[in-house]
């Protein structure tokens, strides 16, 4: 099945400007590069940034994310797919909190009416 015709096992929405999503590539020094959130999901994201460039399927990557209000959280991600710059990308076994403030984020961005 291709990135195009596959089927979504969650729904996927837009971040807002009121409950913003920030989210950061941590690399192997200190440095972070941020990158910008295309949707979101309780089981992953769409994420472009110059830095993302290259990224193939398959590669893992560690990101730092806070969405709206919610603490910091660190995450690992796998790339899934990658289409005109933007990569997807789906969360690996999240810590409970981070799992937690992930569908906190997706229910409040419903209830607002975001759509993706």
């Amino acid at each position: 099945m291709s990135a195009g015709t596959e089927r979504r096992r969650h729904v996927r929405l837009k971040p807002s400007v009121d409950i913003p999503a920030r989210v950061a590539l941590v690399g192997d020094s200190l440095m972070r590069e941020l990158v910008d959130v295309v949707d979101i999901s309780v089981g992953g994201m769409a994420l472009t940034a110059a830095v993302l460039a290259g990224t193939t399927p398959g590669k893992r990557m560690k990101l730092s994310i806070a969405l709206g209000n919610e603490e910091e959280h660190a995450i690992d991600v796998v790339a899934r797919w990658t289409a005109a710059g933007v990569v997807g990308v789906e969360v690996i076994d999240p810590s409970p909190r981070a799992a937690q403030a992930i569908s906190r984020y997706v229910a409040e961005l419903l209830e607002r009416g975001a759509s993706g």
